[in-house]
């Protein structure tokens, strides 16, 4: 991140050459250095071809830290050449990319990326789908609101979490007594599903329980509306 900040713009080429690096704090300080870097011209089709690697769970955090560069760059200069390039992401094989390349083109005020959003709402990856709600949310696109609400009864719990915080910041005050609802369900099937499954951690990871705390969730979300009333 230094690097990206101080180096001069030829120094883009010297970060990029470790894009596949083995390591993964390594590649995600490319990620994030080629976001400051003043060099578009090498750093944007770097940062596509970081966002379009999905081979590993912990590939998540580096195309996320690529996606974020992309904005960055983007809102610093005309965003067009960002987007032509993140459309041409939205046809990727992988949920992930399609869905952190989507949040980045809505990000630049491009009305595809919201599309997308609502629809990866029902991506049978439930990681894909949380990541699609909680951008949803981050964006308050109020008009995907019934997208988002429909994954209250989500059956990965991770996701019905993602859709409590979204919620609240696209309704405010007024879906709080639909939250706390929500959250009380939530709990139930997760007990059941817990009981079901005999706590297998497999099966809980595949459910998306564990990853957020529901009552926790449901204080943020109170929170949130607070302070946007």
């Amino acid at each position: 991140m230094t690097l990206g900040k101080v180096a001069p713009p030829r120094y883009a080429n010297f970060i990029g050459r470790h894009r596949d690096d083995p390591s993964f704090e390594v590649r995600r300080a490319v990620a994030t250095a080629l976001g400051v870097i003043d060099n578009d011209a090498i750093a944007v089709p770097v940062l596509v071809h970081v966002l379009a690697r999905h081979s590993r769970r912990e590939d998540f955090f580096v195309q996320w830290d690529a996606g974020q560069s992309l904005i960055a760059i983007a809102r610093r200069r005309s965003p067009d050449g960002v987007r032509r390039r993140l459309v041409e992401l939205l046809q990727e094989p992988f949920g992930m990319t399609v869905v952190i390349a989507a949040r980045g083109l809505a990000a630049t005020g491009d009305a595809r990326g919201i599309a997308k959003l609502r629809d990866l709402t029902a991506h049978p990856d439930g990681d894909v789908r949380r990541e699609a709600v909680l951008a949803l949310g981050e964006l308050v696109d109020r008009g995907g609101a019934d997208a988002v609400t429909r994954r209250l009864t989500d059956d990965n719990v991770a996701v019905r979490a993602a859709a409590v915080y979204a919620l609240a910041r696209m309704k405010g005050a007024a879906v709080v007594p639909e939250l706390r609802q929500a959250v009380q369900d939530a709990l139930a099937y997760e007990r059941e599903r817990r009981r079901q499954t005999g706590e297998k951690p497999e099966a809980l990871e595949r459910l998306g329980i564990g990853i957020f705390d529901l009552r926790e969730t449901l204080q943020e979300a109170i929170t949130e509306t607070q302070t946007k009333g």
